[in-house]
């Protein structure tokens, strides 16, 4: 720094001239850090938006064909897409390993997942228990929604085969 009096240059942290002993002006500070930092959040920002709107950031299954899919493929909670409001299919379902659970009409339901039947003519496959005749019929689906490529599991309600619809998956 140096010092407006006498000229001398002096360290930048000195805050008196080591020659005259005047007080030196402050150093002005750099805003680089400052624009570093509001750079990389605008940046984060937009990066994270990109990636949500091209489906990065869903927890979309890789989609699989009804001949090969597996419970493994569709493991995860599912949620009925808001678009299809019935009383007849569980609003939620769970799948994990091989048991399914969902809610219907505020009671739990769940079984064990022991046979696997594929339905060339429907294209979907049933994971069934075979001891209690209960299942679900399911496929993945390919959709764009809102311009995003997005994977979405169809079911077919076992009592009504009227009652189908589409969920997303919440989380693995």
């Amino acid at each position: 720094m140096r010092c407006p009096t006498c000229g001398y240059t002096n360290l930048p942290k000195e805050m008196y001239c080591k020659q005259c002993g005047m007080s030196l002006p402050k150093a002005p500070r750099s805003k680089l850090p400052l624009v570093i930092i509001i750079s990389f959040l605008i940046f984060t920002a937009i990066g994270t938006g990109v990636a949500y709107y091209f489906g990065v950031l869903n927890n979309d299954p890789k989609y699989v064909s009804y001949d090969k899919l597996e419970l493994n493929d569709i493991a995860g909670r599912w949620k009925l897409d808001d678009g299809e409001m019935t009383t007849k299919l569980p609003r939620s379902i769970t799948i994990k390993k091989n048991k399914v659970t969902y809610e219907m009409d505020g009671e739990n339901f769940s079984f064990t997942v022991d046979k696997r039947i594929i339905y060339e003519q429907s294209k979907m496959v049933a994971f069934y228990n075979k001891d209690n005749d209960e299942g679900i019929a399911v496929a993945l689906m390919k959709l764009k929604l809102k311009g995003v490529d997005r994977v979405e599991l169809f079911l077919v309600s076992n009592d009504d085969k009227d009652a189908f619809g589409s969920y997303i998956r919440e989380g693995k």
